[in-house]
């Protein structure tokens, strides 16, 4: 599994069992991570 999508749901669940905030700051990161490289790869 990606670590992008592991994070994305490691966010999910920090959202909903621990902390609003940081469950969203993760999942943040985890789109960042499976995201970016394709919006790069799409300009070259």
């Amino acid at each position: 599994m990606e670590l992008s999508i592991l994070l994305i749901i490691v966010g999910i669940v920090l959202a909903i069992l621990v902390n609003y905030i940081l469950g969203i700051i993760v999942i943040l990161i985890g789109l960042a991570m499976l995201l970016l490289p394709r919006l790069g790869t799409r300009r070259a």
